[in-house]
C-alpha cells in the first residue's frame, strides 16, 4: 500500500472512531443513563427514586424464593412476546431500577429499555444474591 493510501486510511479510521459512541455514565441531562450499581447504591436509589418502577427479571421460581418488596416480576426468560409488551408498556421517563439473580438477565434487560428509548435504568450488578449477602431484606409472598 503506497504512503497516501495508508495516509487516507488513518484519516478515514480516525475520523470513524471519533464518531463511535462513547461509553460513560451520564448524568441528568445528558441524555439516557444506564448504571450498574452495588445494593448499597440500590438501596439507596430506592429511597431517593420513589417513581422508579423495581422490576425482577427472575423465573416465577426465584420469585417465590423472595424477592425485593415492592418490585413487580416479568421473566426474562418466559414467554418473549408477554415480557416485551410489558417492558413496552413501561413509560419512557420512569426510572426503572432492575436486578435478576446475579445481574445478568438484568443488564440485558437495561441495555433492552435504553434502546427502547427509557431515559434513567439501574442495573443490581451482582443481583439479589449480592443484595441478599450484603444483608439487605427480601419478602416472600404467602403460598395460596
Amino acid at each position: 500500500m503506497t504512503l497516501p493510501r495508508l495516509a487516507l486510511l488513518a484519516g478515514c479510521l480516525a475520523f470513524f472512531a471519533g464518531c463511535a459512541p462513547k461509553a460513560r455514565q451520564a448524568s441528568a441531562g445528558e441524555g439516557p443513563i444506564m448504571k450498574d450499581v452495588s445494593a448499597s447504591e440500590f438501596q439507596a436509589l430506592l429511597s431517593t427514586k420513589p417513581e422508579a418502577l423495581l422490576l425482577d427479571v427472575r423465573t416465577p421460581e426465584e420469585w417465590q424464593e423472595g424477592h425485593l418488596e415492592g418490585a413487580v416480576h416479568h421473566d426474562y426468560w418466559g414467554d418473549e412476546r408477554l415480557f416485551a409488551l410489558a417492558m413496552d408498556a413501561i413509560p419512557r421517563d420512569q426510572p426503572v431500577l432492575v436486578y435478576c439473580a446475579g445481574g445478568g438477565r438484568s443488564g440485558l434487560t437495561a441495555k433492552e429499555l435504553i434502546q427502547a428509548g427509557h431515559q434513567e435504568v439501574y442495573n443490581l450488578e451482582d443481583g439479589i444474591t449480592g443484595w441478599m449477602e450484603a444483608g439487605l431484606p427480601v419478602v416472600q409472598d404467602p403460598q395460596p
